[in-house]
C-alpha cells in the first residue's frame, strides 16, 4: 500500500460516543467520605517523568498521574487484555495519509496546577525538544519514540503528527506508555530532573510527597474529566520483602499488595478479607547476554538458552500459571502473530554438542541479579545454573543491590523483562531491539544487516500478508543469534481487600481510575 491509496480517513470519536466502550462518568463523591488506599509495592521508580519511570516498577504510578492521549480499554475484553482504542485526552484521531495523523483533543481537560491543557502541551509532549531530536530532554524518549518528523499545533485544540517514514501504528502509539501528556510550561520551568520530582498531569491523582525509595503519596483529582476520583489519597509504599508486603496486606496495614508469588496463592484461604487477583501480563522474563568473552559466540548463548526447561520453571515457580512463549511474539500483536510458530524446548544434549564446536572450555560467565526486582528472578537464575553446570557451564550468580551495579562495563548475563507495550509488531522488536535500542548500546548486539532490514520494513508496512512475513523472519534470525531468550509470561499476582472493586488489567500497570476502583 502507497501513501496515496488511503481513500477514506479513520477517525476516532470520543469514549461518550462509542457503544461498548468503558463510562467514565461518576457521581460526585464528598472528598471526607473516600477512603485512603495504601498499596505495598517492591520498589518505586527514581523519578517520577513518565517515559523516564517506564520499568516493572513505575507504570503503576505513572498511570495514575498522567493520562494518555488516546486510551487503550483493557476491560473492553473479558479477561481484561482488550485492545480497544477510545479517547483519552483527545476526542478524535484522524489518520490522513501513511505519514501524517491529527489528533482533535477534548475541550475540558485541566493539568493538576489548574492550567488547561492545550495542543501546544501535546505538540511539547511528542516534540523534538523532548522526545525525538538529537539531544532530547527524556533520554529514554529515543528507545519508544515514532519516526517523527514534526509535531505541530495547528489551532488551541488540534495537533498535527508527521513521521519521516510510513506508520500505520500511531494510534495505537498515542495509547501507548510513550504518550503521556506533560504540561509543556511546567516542564520547561522545571527540567527534566526537576518535572520528575514534582510532576504535573492530567490523570485521577496528582502527587503530595515523594520521597525516593519509601513512598508516593497522591490526593484525588476532582476536577479530573473522566469523573471524580474514588479514593481521597493513593499511598505507593515501597516494601521490598514479599513476605512482608503478604504480612501488611492480612494485618490491614495495606489494602492492596503488588508482585506477590504463586507461592502466596494458598494463604490467602486463611483470611476472610482478602484474596488473590492476577493477570498474566504482555511482558516477558528474559534471559540476556552482553556480547563479550565467550558470549561473543552466538552458539555458547545457544547452548546457554538450550538448558533451560520452561515447563519446570513453570510448575515449580509459579503454580502453572505462567503464559507460555512461541517466540519472542503475543497474541495481541495479531495478525503477525503466528500461534504455530514452535514453542522453546530444551534440548541440553545439542547444548554439549554446541559448546564442543564452539571450544568453550569453562571460562567463567557470570549472571546477575537483583534479590526482588523480578517475582521468581533469583530462584529462576538458581536452577537454571544448575541445568547450565549440567552441561560445562561455568556459569556463577551474582546477586547485586541496584541496576547500576547490574549495567556496568563487566555485565556478562543477566535477567531483564521486555514490555510488549504496543499491540503491534513494532514493539518491543524494532523498539529495543535495533542498534540504537538496548540491544546495541547496552548489550552489544550488532544485528546482520538482513535483521536490520527486516525491523525497517515491519516500521513502515500496514498489517498485511507482507508484514507478517517479515516479523516472523525478524523472529527467526533473533531465535538463531540468541541475543536473548523468552521464559514466560509472568503472571501478576496482586493481594486485595475483597472489599475493593477493582481488576487488575493484561500490562504492567495499575488502572485506578473511577470506572475500576470502587470500595463497599
Amino acid at each position: 500500500m502507497t501513501q496515496n491509496s488511503f481513500p477514506r480517513r479513520t477517525v476516532l470519536k470520543g469514549a461518550a460516543a462509542l457503544a461498548g466502550a468503558t463510562a467514565f462518568p461518576m457521581p460526585a463523591i464528598a472528598q471526607s467520605t473516600r477512603p485512603d488506599l495504601t498499596i505495598a509495592v517492591q520498589d518505586l521508580p527514581g523519578n517520577l517523568e513518565p517515559i523516564d519511570a517506564i520499568s516493572n516498577v513505575g507504570p503503576r504510578i505513572i498511570n495514575t498521574i498522567f493520562d494518555t492521549a488516546l486510551y487503550r480499554d483493557f476491560l473492553s475484553a473479558p479477561d481484561a487484555s482488550g485492545s480497544a482504542i477510545v479517547s483519552g485526552v483527545a476526542a478524535e484521531f484522524e489518520q490522513i495519509d501513511a505519514q501524517r495523523c491529527r489528533l482533535v483533543l477534548r475541550d475540558d481537560v485541566t493539568f493538576h496546577n489548574g492550567a488547561r491543557m492545550r495542543a501546544s502541551d501535546v505538540a511539547f509532549t511528542f516534540g523534538e525538544a523532548r522526545l525525538f531530536g538529537a539531544e532530547p530532554m527524556t533520554p529514554k524518549g529515543r528507545v519508544f519514540k515514532p519516526d517523527l518528523a514534526e509535531v505541530t499545533a495547528l489551532d488551541d485544540r488540534t495537533v498535527e503528527f508527521v513521521t519521516n517514514t510510513p506508520d500505520y501504528s500511531m494510534r495505537k502509539r498515542l495509547a501507548s506508555w510513550m504518550a503521556f501528556v506533560v504540561p509543556q510550561e511546567d516542564y520547561m520551568a522545571k527540567g527534566f530532573e526537576g518535572f520528575g520530582r514534582a510532576p504535573v498531569g492530567t490523570g485521577p491523582y496528582k502527587l503530595v510527597d515523594f520521597v525516593a525509595g519509601d513512598r508516593v503519596v497522591l490526593e484525588a483529582n476532582d476536577a479530573y474529566y473522566r469523573g471524580q476520583p474514588t479514593a481521597r489519597t493513593i499511598t505507593f509504599v515501597n516494601v521490598p520483602e514479599e513476605a512482608t508486603r503478604f504480612a501488611g496486606l492480612a494485618s490491614g496495614d495495606y489494602d492492596i499488595a503488588t508482585t506477590l508469588s504463586t507461592d502466596q496463592l494458598p494463604l490467602f484461604a486463611r483470611f476472610d478479607h482478602i484474596e488473590g487477583r492476577g493477570a498474566t501480563i504482555e511482558n516477558t522474563h528474559l534471559v540476556v547476554h552482553r556480547q563479550v568473552g565467550p558470549l561473543a559466540d552466538k552458539r555458547v548463548r545457544q547452548a546457554m538458552h538450550l538448558c533451560i526447561d520452561r515447563d519446570a520453571l513453570n510448575t515449580a515457580l509459579w503454580a502453572g500459571q505462567a503464559g507460555e512463549m512461541r517466540g519472542f511474539q503475543m497474541s495481541h500483536q495479531s495478525p503477525a502473530f503466528d500461534p504455530n510458530r514452535p514453542r522453546y524446548e530444551a534440548n541440553r544434549d545439542e547444548a554439549r554438542r554446541l559448546l564442543s564446536e564452539a571450544g568453550y572450555s569453562g571460562e567463567r560467565i557470570s549472571f546477575r541479579t537483583l534479590a526482588n526486582w523480578y517475582v521468581n528472578g533469583l530462584s529462576a537464575a538458581q536452577v537454571m545454573q544448575q541445568w547450565w553446570q549440567e552441561v560445562g557451564l561455568n556459569v556463577e550468580i551474582e546477586v547485586k543491590e541496584s541496576w547500576g551495579q547490574i549495567n556496568d562495563d563487566t555485565l556478562m548475563s543477566r535477567n531483564w523483562s521486555n514490555g510488549f507495550w504496543l499491540a503491534d509488531p513494532a514493539a518491543p522488536l524494532t523498539s529495543d531491539w535495533h542498534d540504537e535500542g538496548h540491544a546495541g548500546t547496552r548489550y552489544l548486539w550488532d544485528s546482520p544487516q538482513e535483521f536490520k532490514d527486516l525491523l525497517g520494513t515491519i516500521r513502515v508496512l500496514p498489517d498485511g500478508p507482507e508484514r507478517t512475513v517479515a516479523f516472523q523472519r525478524a523472529l527467526d534470525i533473533w531465535d538463531d543469534e540468541a541475543p536473548a531468550t523468552p521464559l514466560y509470561r509472568p503472571f501478576e499476582l496482586y493481594g486485595v481487600r475483597k472489599d475493593i472493586g477493582w481488576r487488575p488489567v493484561s500490562f504492567e500497570w495499575m488502572d485506578l481510575r473511577p470506572h475500576n476502583l470502587s470500595f463497599a
